[in-house]
């Protein structure tokens, strides 16, 4: 009873954000000094990167992604859902995740000297199903319960990244390659070997983008596939200033519906500070254009094409036009603390990770905001460790 009347707190003060609160009575001024309210977190934890999704189910990892998390009520309390054996050192290798909604979960890890394992779920990590690959792990992106992609990543050397791509259509119990880097081939379907791939998203079972860098000024590293990874084109974002003189590496793809894509575009502008172009794409990824330009940002985050937040340099800056204008809401960031992480749910409800330790990371606090952080309302972020997985 408890747990479902914090549920419907969080709820209620979701409905009611942004709206007029009634005046207060004024109150004597107490003999005494009072201690005011401070921002100092009462519930530190190492959450770091956190995964919300509409109804309040959804994941978190820490930062050395050794732990993994499960909330069912808007972050209220979280529960160590870690999948049995993701902590061996016989599996100490790279990880990477893909969490479409709260309950559907996979996380692949590379092994030292063999190809990686596959954990998935789909009850909130309450139960895990393990698959031994035959290739590495690397990115992944799913579509629904059935339907993913995973970009295996096969090394990188001298400024280059070969990749083969599989595809799975049974929740990753098997996989089909469709797409692989021959070094012995000049063909490479449209996806250059060169440059390193950071970023992947897939918007159908046909769509997918991959993002990326490399020293080349003037041409963004960007492609898109429309026939289930097996070719690729490189895309272009039309006004980027200056863009014939700059790299341009995509920061992140975010996605926000099959046919709406954001993608932020890291570039070292002339005066030496680095900058973040926003690109919006309409049309699946076919073709984007360009929004607006921020200095020195860290990380951001869209809820909706028009509603987002970018942080970095020590502000938070919040656009209500998709990035067109931009308005400085730094003055609503927890007093004392870190920004570090940012998952935006919908165009008005968002989570924030700060820290208390921007050099290890682990004295961290979640803060909620229902006004595209415009405000922001400390969370417990109650962890609950479960004997055994």
């Amino acid at each position: 009873m408890k747990k479902s009347l914090l549920a419907l707190s969080i709820i209620f003060m979701l409905l009611i954000a942004g709206c007029v609160q009634p005046l207060t009575t004024p109150t004597p001024v107490p003999t005494e000094p009072v201690n005011l309210p401070t921002n100092t977190p009462m519930y530190l934890s190492p959450l770091y990167k956190t995964y919300i999704f509409v109804g309040g189910n959804g994941w978190a990892t820490t930062l050395d992604q050794t732990k993994i998390y499960n909330t069912r009520n808007f972050g209220e309390h979280w529960f160590n859902v870690t999948p049995t054996g993701l902590n061996d050192p016989t599996n100490a290798g790279s990880l990477s995740f893909a969490f479409p909604n709260g309950d559907l979960g996979w996380i692949c890890q590379s092994q030292i000297e063999a190809p990686g394992v596959l954990y998935s779920t789909n009850d909130g990590g309450q139960s895990w199903a393990t698959h031994q690959l035959d290739f590495p792990c690397g990115q992944m992106s799913f579509v629904s319960a059935q339907d993913g992609m995973l970009v295996s990543d096969l090394g990188v050397g001298a400024g280059s990244q070969y990749i083969s791509i599989q595809t799975t259509s049974d929740a990753g119990a098997t996989w089909t390659q469709v797409f692989t880097h021959d070094p012995a081939s000049l063909d490479d379907h449209g996806l250059p070997s060169g440059g390193i791939k950071s970023s992947f998203l897939m918007l159908t079972k046909e769509i997918a983008l991959i993002g990326g860098s490399r020293p080349m000024p003037g041409s963004l590293y960007l492609f898109r596939s429309a026939d289930g990874g097996v070719s690729w084109n490189q895309l272009a974002c039309e006004g980027i200033p200056d863009a014939e003189n700059t790299e341009l590496d995509p920061m992140d793809i975010l996605r926000i519906s099959r046919t709406e894509v954001i993608v932020p575009i890291r570039a070292y502008l002339a005066n030496g500070q680095m900058a973040a172009h926003f690109c919006v794409s309409t049309d699946a990824g076919e073709s984007f254009t360009y929004r607006s330009t921020l200095e020195n940002i860290e990380f951001t985050d869209f809820g909706s094409l028009e509603n987002g937040l970018a942080y970095g340099g020590g502000r938070m800056m919040q656009t209500s036009d998709g990035g067109l204008t931009w308005r400085d809401v730094t003055a609503s960031l927890p007093i004392g603390l870190t920004p570090v992480s940012l998952n935006m749910m919908n165009e008005n409800v968002g989570y924030l990770t700060a820290t208390m330790s921007p050099d290890i990371l682990l004295q961290n606090r979640i803060f909620i905001t229902a006004n595209n952080g415009s405000s922001w309302q400390t969370m417990p972020g109650t962890l609950i460790e479960s004997p055994s997985n």
